[in-house]
């Protein structure tokens, strides 16, 4: 690996127009990859202070020596690799200029190659960059055409960040690219309230999944897709885990408000996959906890509205399985919990039956329609026994 000082080029000289605009003379500035140090030093010129870092020794030497020269007193600088040796500080102007190349083969420098795609240090840097912006901070990146862009693309998106092009430049065989990036406001909510390392997990029909930090605690935080017309899907779950949680039924709510929901993150295996992967005694004992879950819910008058094809919405962990997503549960007269999740158990027979698993199709419908019209213990436990 080469320890090559990357000078100044044009993405510097585009890169350093932007800085000197969003530098401030209160501000804290971070230059990650400061390699010859022109855009430490330019920010400097305006800003309060300036920690400049870079994984390359030479390049602090070199940095240290220039701003020496124009006697800039107020840069830190710090040998590391991205954020690592960075203190822990939030600032209100994040600067970087990447290796963005993808790798040549037998070449190595880390000032210009960035592996297959030459997104992967970008990628990097997004994925941790958020935690060290403050509420209303900025980051300026450069990125090239060459790079994939829908890499760097999904990475801003995944890490509830923003982004805008502030300026396109044509160099001979690329367009090198100038992002301006800042969070998104459901994120400046998220870290308002101490919760760190936000990413997006998963997509469902109506929601997006956050997993995040809380309080040393790993959390789940459930927010609207914006595509979604669906009104008051975060309330009304909200509204329900309250009540559902006293019977020891949902992930455990944290926080809420309008906009999101917080519950702690529960580990596991969606129910089919822990079907497959588990003993039928085991599965015996889950099944069953299930529907004590769904017979609670029942006494309720709560309808979930989701049994009768829950394979996102039950997450096994240890034997323990949790009812996820009550975004659509609603108070009803006759609630059709267990009702539904008897078709369920229909419909994955031969699963069951791979795992030793025998379900009575006539007999499950007939006890399911007899629970129907009298949903009382008695009928309960009638189909409980039918799992043996």
């Amino acid at each position: 690996m080469t320890s090559k000082i990357y000078e100044p080029r044009e993405d510097s000289y585009l890169l350093q127009k932007y800085v000197e605009k969003y530098s401030d003379v209160d501000d804290l500035v971070l230059d990650i990859g400061t390699g010859s140090g022109i855009q430490a030093i330019t920010a400097a010129k305006k800003a309060k202070k300036v920690i400049a870092s870079d994984l390359n020794p030479k390049a602090i030497e070199q940095a240290k020596l220039t701003a020496s020269i124009e006697k800039i007193k107020n840069i830190e600088f710090i040998e590391s690799d991205l954020f690592d040796n960075i203190p822990k500080k939030k600032f209100d102007l994040i600067i970087f200029n990447p290796p963005y190349l993808p790798k040549l083969k037998k070449v190595e420098d880390i000032a210009l190659f960035s592996g297959k795609r030459g997104s992967e240090t970008t990628i990097r840097f997004l994925d941790q960059a958020a935690d060290y912006l403050k509420k209303d901070g900025l980051i300026l990146l450069i990125s090239s055409s060459i790079t994939n862009q829908n890499k760097i693309q999904e990475s801003v998106q995944n890490n509830l960040l923003a982004s805008k092009i502030l300026e396109t430049q044509h160099v001979f065989f690329e367009d090198i690219v100038l992002f301006l990036i800042k969070k998104s406001e459901i994120l400046k909510k998220l870290h308002g309230k101490d919760v760190t390392n936000a990413k997006i997990f998963s997509h469902g029909k109506r929601g997006v999944i956050i997993k995040a930090q809380y309080k040393n605690k790993t959390v789940a935080v459930k927010i609207k897709k914006s595509e979604s017309t669906a009104q008051g899907t975060i309330e009304n779950e909200s509204k329900f885990l309250k009540i559902l949680n006293k019977e020891k039924i949902g992930p455990k709510l944290v926080m809420h408000d309008k906009d999101y929901l917080m519950y702690y993150f529960v580990p596991g295996k969606f129910i089919e996959e822990y079907i497959k992967e588990h003993t039928k005694k085991d599965i015996l004992i889950v099944l069953k906890k299930i529907f004590e879950q769904l017979y609670k819910m029942d006494n309720l008058g709560i309808n979930k509205f989701e049994m009768h094809h829950p394979v996102k919405h039950i997450v096994v962990n240890k034997n323990n399985p949790v009812l996820l997503d009550f975004e659509r549960a609603r108070y009803t007269e006759k609630p059709k919990n267990i009702t539904q999740f008897c078709d369920y158990l229909i419909g994955i027979r031969e699963l069951l039956r791979s795992r030793d698993i025998v379900i009575d199709r006539n007999n499950m419908i007939d006890l399911a329609k007899t629970y129907k019209d009298k949903p009382s213990k008695i009928n309960y436990q009638k189909i409980l026994r039918l799992l043996k």
